[in-house]
């Protein structure tokens, strides 16, 4: 029976190795196992009971001189290591063994405590702690992916699989290498940058390996970077991968305006699109980005550079605002208006004869006062184009906003000049044409409009 030969050497060593709380990593095998062969050798008489105490009979000695352990370690892998746990060794990844695996990636990837005595926690002891007998295997792996170049993870495992270490041991040590070095390593899936390294994906990472390769991120030799992390970060660091971080959650974080809208500097748009299709850190930083901004690599870059760098920034992030401000100053210019104040009274004076739903809904609009001017432009923008808020449209959006402003508009000065209350700023000869406009069809009034938005 396989592994029986084991178990009788530490039922030799410790007579009362069953009541020892750590029995399955001294022996190295799971807890069905050590039950399985501890059933066998007791029916089989290799082994006694006395006192709760387990000793060799004469039977199970003869059968360890028949059946000596025979070393992992061998002359055809003189790197391979001295492995305890035996689950280790086999080519096939155990189910109790993928299931510790990911057990142990969720302990150091995402911080969840280890069950003591779990096969999990064996894993750390026997291949992890400062004693193992991997450290020197782990140290080299670990210089093979610090190396500066992009590694291709099959690459990686075809190396020091050629020691004799089997996939799951090779494995278990990149895991640890990747929680230690996170923060200065891009992982790449199928060519696209992964954000976050999680339990999930080392998973994909152990069973799909030619989807994936690893690149170090600090660039020691590129000052600048300080500079650039500084624009979006307090802290300054040379780390790509920190930088391209601290980037993409800032577009991301951006509204949806700003993300589609096209009424950018050509550089500033540029930027933003490069960001937005980026599938490699490095290259994002070293080419992609001083190419849009300086047509240049970035350690070709200098101040002018940096300035650019920060004004693309700046015009991103007041993007969204900076059109909720040109709607807002259209609307009164469109109205002929300075003040909500002003507006308001107008609005007033006439309200007795609106009888329009449309004008009757931007009325209330109008002259609410509970809202302070940003939420009262969005509210009435929201209402003129009765779709999404502004910081979600799309420049059709804005297009549509100011051609029915106008529309409102001209139903409002009509009105106005029916009443009687018309402002100064409207004279005679605009009264005629208003009239004149209002017996047009509606394709015609829309293509004067058109005409008028446009300039």
């Amino acid at each position: 029976m396989e592994y029986l030969n084991k178990l009788l050497v530490c039922i030799e060593k410790d007579p009362k190795i069953f009541k020892n709380p750590y029995l399955n990593f001294i022996v190295g095998l799971t807890n069905t196992q050590v039950k399985d062969l501890k059933k066998y050798s007791i029916t089989n008489e290799l082994i006694k009971e006395d006192k709760k105490e387990y000793f060799l009979t004469q039977k199970g000695q003869n059968y360890l001189k028949e059946n000596p352990i025979q070393s992992w370690c061998c002359k055809e892998y003189p790197k391979r290591p001295a492995i305890n746990l035996e689950y280790l060794k086999l080519d096939k990844m155990p189910p109790i063994l993928t299931k510790a695996i990911r057990c142990l990636a969720r302990h150091l990837l995402e911080g969840e405590e280890l069950k003591e005595n779990s096969i999990e926690s064996y894993l750390i002891r026997e291949l992890l702690s400062e004693n193992s007998t991997c450290k020197e295997i782990k140290n080299e792996i670990e210089e093979y992916i610090l190396q500066g170049k992009k590694i291709k993870l099959t690459d990686l495992f075809e190396k020091f699989m050629a020691y004799g270490l089997t996939k799951s041991i090779v494995g278990i040590l990149l895991l640890d290498i990747l929680a230690k070095n996170k923060d200065i390593l891009a992982i790449y899936e199928k060519l696209q940058f992964q954000l976050k390294l999680n339990q999930l994906m080392f998973d994909r990472m152990i069973f799909c390996p030619q989807n994936f390769e690893i690149q170090k991120t600090i660039m020691e030799d590129i000052p600048i970077l300080e500079d650039i992390s500084l624009v979006l970060s307090d802290k300054p660091t040379k780390n790509i991968l920190d930088i391209t971080k601290s980037l993409i959650y800032f577009i991301r974080d951006l509204e949806k305006y700003t993300l589609n809208t096209e009424r950018l500097s050509k550089k500033t748009l540029r930027f933003r699109n490069v960001i937005m299709n980026a599938k490699d850190p490095i290259s994002l930083f070293n080419r992609d980005i001083p190419k849009v901004l300086a047509g240049k690599f970035l350690s070709d870059c200098d101040s002018e550079f940096l300035e650019t760098y920060k004004s693309s920034i700046d015009e991103l992030k007041n993007a969204t605002k900076n059109m909720i401000s040109e709607i807002n100053t259209f609307f009164f210019e469109s109205f002929n208006s300075k003040t909500r104040e002003e507006l308001r009274n107008r609005f007033k004076a006439i309200e007795e004869y609106i009888g329009e739903k449309e004008l009757k809904i931007l009325f209330n609009n109008v002259v609410g006062k509970e809202a302070d001017d940003m939420l009262w432009i969005n509210r009435i923008a929201t209402f003129i184009n009765k779709s999404r808020v502004p910081k979600d449209w799309i420049d059709e959006d804005v297009a549509d906003f100011k051609v029915k402003v106008k529309d409102l508009a001209l139903k409002f000065y009509t009105l106005e000049a029916t009443v009687g209350t018309t402002s100064d700023g409207i004279n005679k000869n605009f009264e005629k044409l208003l009239n004149k406009l209002l017996t047009l069809s509606k394709p015609e009034q829309s293509v004067i409009l058109r005409k008028v938005v446009n300039g």
